[in-house]
Parts: structure tokens; sequence; C-alpha cells
């Protein structure tokens, strides 16, 4: 064996050559809670816990959607996993409904339920979700099936609006109003 035949050295560990930077995007990019990257999803978890523990949990909305999101996709993620349903939408069912019985059962703290419940009173964003599902829905929709059902219902709409309008005038003149 010669000095210049340098086969007999060690391969290299392709790990020990990722920049740490590199390494840190690979754990935002790869662990997951919901949409949420772990690191970013355990800090929402130690500061809502920080401020459940001092008793004062804010109501506004940057508070309200890390808390929402962290219990919603807690509970998703743990639907997820369910052996057998886990596949057939527990996750929508899990982040749905056991917060809801969280809730019931007194497990959740008191402050979290107070400064959730002050939110949705104070704010209706749930007029604004309900909103965000059905333009979601919509506009997930193939085009071409969306103007054919568009281009179906524009004439029995319009008849049924002019002939609404007409019925209103004919019961407006026959009282006399």
């Amino acid at each position: 064996m010669s000095t210049t035949d340098d086969s007999y050295l060690v391969a290299k560990d392709k790990a020990a050559d990722i920049p740490l930077r590199e390494k840190w995007w690979r754990i935002l990019d790869n662990y997951k809670v919901g949409i949420i990257p772990l690191p970013f999803f355990i800090l929402a978890g130690v500061l809502i816990l920080l401020d459940c523990l001092e008793g004062k949990l804010p109501s506004d909305i940057v508070v309200m959607v890390a808390t929402l999101a962290f219990f919603g996709f807690a509970c998703g993620e743990f639907g997820k996993r369910l052996p057998l349903i886990g596949k057939m939408g527990a996750a929508a069912i899990c982040a749905t409904f056991i917060p809801s019985a969280l809730v019931h059962y007194g497990l959740l703290p008191d402050v979290v339920v107070e400064s959730t419940t002050k939110f949705y009173k104070s704010t209706n964003i749930l007029y604004l979700y309900m909103c965000c599902i059905i333009v979601g829905s919509i506009m997930s929709m193939n085009r071409q099936v969306l103007i054919q059902g568009f281009l179906r219902i524009f004439i029995p709409m319009l008849c049924g609006e002019i002939v609404g309008m007409l019925v209103g005038r004919v019961v407006v003149m026959a009282m006399g109003l």
C-alpha cells in the first residue's frame, strides 16, 4: 500500500458535517404537532402553563390563537394516533370533542376556560371562522365543477328573486301600504 492511497481512511460521518442551522431547519420541517413545529409547540405550551400558574391568561387575539392552536392540535394529534379509527377522521372528532369534555369534567384550569369564553364572546370570531370554512370549501372546488354548478343554479336563482320581489310588491299593494 502506498502513502497516496487513502482508501484506508474511515469514511467521514455525514451528520458531523451538517451545520447547526440546517439541523435546526430539519427539526422544524420534520417534527410537527399538527402544523406547528415541535419546538414552537413546546414553547407555546410552556408559555401557556406559565400564564396559567400566574392566574392570568390574557384573552387577546394573539394569546388565544396560540392557546386554541395548542390545545386543538394536541387533541387532533392524539386522535390521529388512535389505532383503527385514526385514519377515519378521529383527529377532527378529538379536536372538537375532547376540549368540551375537558371543560365539562373540570380538567382544564379555570383561567383557560374563562379566558377562552371571554375571547369568543367579545370578538365573535365564530363568524369569521364560518366564513373561512365556507370560502375555503368553495375555493378548493374544481374550477370546472364550480362554473357548471353556478350556471345551473343562476337562472332558477334569478327567477326566484324576481318572483319574490313581485310577490312582495303585490302584498304591499294589496295591504294599501
